[in-house]
């Protein structure tokens, strides 16, 4: 199990990324910074607004302590390959997406 987790997946995560961001171009990427609404929009989502509903929800449902405390992490938490992958399979702006994963990555 041990070298499924340390070799697999890191393996697994690379190839996706790769395999992402091949088919993105420069000009993917200069268009987030000449259009930067929907990029801050999105950080503003993802760093202040989700974890503040998941406190409320906390709040509001009275979940007990180990659960809030998990509810919590996973709201602060970046969404990782998976909203990437979402984001391609959907035909969303993958550029947009990857920028979001790495840039919240380094803030949390």
């Amino acid at each position: 199990m041990n070298m499924i987790i340390d070799i697999f997946l890191p393996l697994s995560l690379i190839f996706i990324m790769f395999t992402l961001g091949i088919g993105l171009t420069y000009s993917d990427f200069t268009n987030i910074f000449r259009h930067p609404k929907a990029f801050a929009i999105g950080l503003f989502n993802q760093i202040i607004l989700l974890p503040l509903i998941a406190f409320c929800i906390i709040l509001i449902f009275g979940i007990n302590q180990e659960m809030a405390v998990g509810f919590m992490i996973l709201a602060s938490c970046p969404g990782g390959v998976t909203s990437n992958i979402i984001t391609k399979l959907a035909n969303g702006d993958t550029a947009l997406s990857i920028s979001f994963t790495a840039v919240i990555s380094i803030l949390t």
